[in-house]
């Protein structure tokens, strides 16, 4: 689990640029990744990447998605589908199946708030998540069994009738 994985100074160095590939504005290279400027840093430390480049960083957390969970996949990537449309700064497309990603720009790099609520963020997800899959995991056997029920007794009553 990372500990106080990122301080404000990591990103003192971040900077605005002007763009050569998406027309001279201040695109996050660490997204980009087309020309010699957004060159990418890799650190990689208890569960977490940074990729840093001249203006951005990526953060990428890695979740412990048990094998051949597809459930646990999909419910992941629905969850950051959602937490992305109200914290801007986490990302809903994946870098690797079974990650949250959080993005950093050089517009930011000065919000301590900011540092501090992603440090605790990266610090307790990796803990709720495994309590937030199995949650999911049991809504969805709950949900299935009474559909389950319904669906015997709208469609196949006298089967049910006979195992009584």
């Amino acid at each position: 689990m990372p500990t106080q994985l990122i301080k404000l100074e990591d990103f003192k160095d971040l900077k605005p640029i002007e763009c050569p590939t998406r027309g001279m504005i201040n695109f996050p290279c660490v997204i980009c990744k087309e020309c010699d400027i957004g060159a990418v840093m890799l650190t990689f430390s208890e569960g977490v990447l940074i990729e840093t480049t001249v203006n951005s960083v990526l953060i990428h957390l890695s979740l412990d998605i048990k094998d051949n969970q597809a459930f646990e996949k999909q419910a992941l990537k629905a969850l950051k589908a959602n937490i992305s449309k109200i914290v801007p700064y986490v990302q809903k497309g994946d870098w690797e199946e079974g990650d949250l990603t959080i993005m950093i720009t050089d517009e930011k790099k000065d919000d301590e708030t900011m540092i501090k609520h992603i440090n605790n963020f990266l610090v307790e997800f990796q803990i709720e998540w495994r309590k937030l899959a199995i949650e999911a995991n049991r809504m969805v056997r709950d949900w299935s069994e009474r559909i389950a029920k319904q669906i015997s007794l709208k469609y196949f009553k006298e089967l049910s009738d006979q195992r009584r």
